[in-house]
């Protein structure tokens, strides 16, 4: 079932998406770090920006460029408006992952 909103939420929601989408579509991919930000944005997949880059022929020092290699970019420090907003993002997305990996669970053996 969908959860009913306010109008004057709904407004304040398509501003705040339009203002994404307009950020996304008017971003100078001209570096490749650039890039992999924009590309980010388009698939929310780290793994799927590393195929797309290795299929356009892109290389860092002539090695394929690999997710780890995305993760950083992403990860590293914001140099912009949209590249600040996609790392809150990943950083959101893999929270739960950082905190199951590091417990300990008293009852194993």
């Amino acid at each position: 079932m969908a959860k009913l909103i306010t109008v004057s939420n709904a407004q304040k929601e398509i501003k705040r998406l339009q203002h994404y989408v307009d950020l996304v579509e008017s971003y100078e991919a001209d570096t490749l770090e650039k890039w992999i930000i924009k590309e980010y944005a388009f698939t929310n997949s780290l793994v799927e920006v590393a195929k797309r880059a290795n299929d356009k022929g892109f290389t860092l020092n002539g090695e394929p460029i690999d997710k780890t290699y995305a993760v950083s970019i992403v990860n590293g420090k914001a140099q912009d408006e949209l590249h600040r907003l996609l790392r809150l993002g990943y950083q959101q997305k893999i929270k739960p992952n950082k905190r199951s990996q590091g417990q300990v669970s008293y009852y194993q053996n």
